[in-house]
């Protein structure tokens, strides 16, 4: 990690870019506001409560895997429903209308529109995986 300025009296006669150039005065400004943090602390009180907080984090993780899990036994179902009505899996104007409806509910919660996305393109991926694993097995009797 690490910072890399120049720093001109008068960036106009720097030699090189003057407007990648920082006066002294604006140097001291933005070393002023530098905060410099603590890979770590002793201090009990805050790793107590720091534990705390991940464990929390670690319920609600083990939750979301079990929740995808769910979703990829319904994809499942879903995949060996199309396949006896012979229909295929991708059906886009469904995908669009969970995206859409995801992106909004993202962000009233405060989730970037980018994270919902990629966050919900990865599971319907994986549901589609599923899907066309259970379309392209054998049927037994066939």
């Amino acid at each position: 990690d690490g910072v890399m300025t120049e720093v001109h009296p008068r960036p106009d006669e720097a030699w090189s870019d003057a407007e990648q150039q920082l006066t002294p005065d604006q140097f001291a400004e933005l070393l002023g506001q530098l905060v410099l943090r603590q890979p770590t602390t002793d201090d009990e009180a805050f790793l107590e409560n720091l534990e705390h907080l991940r464990h929390q984090i670690d319920d609600i993780d083990d939750e979301l895997m079990n929740l995808l899990c769910m979703r990829m036994q319904l994809a499942e179902r879903i995949g060996a429903y199309k396949k006896r009505n012979n229909i295929s899996i991708l059906q886009p104007e469904r995908w669009g209308e969970i995206l859409e409806k995801a992106i909004v509910k993202g962000k009233v919660k405060g989730l970037s529109e980018e994270f919902v996305a990629v966050m919900l393109k990865a599971i319907h991926e994986e549901s589609i995986n599923h899907q066309a694993r259970v379309m392209n097995e054998e049927v037994i009797g066939e």
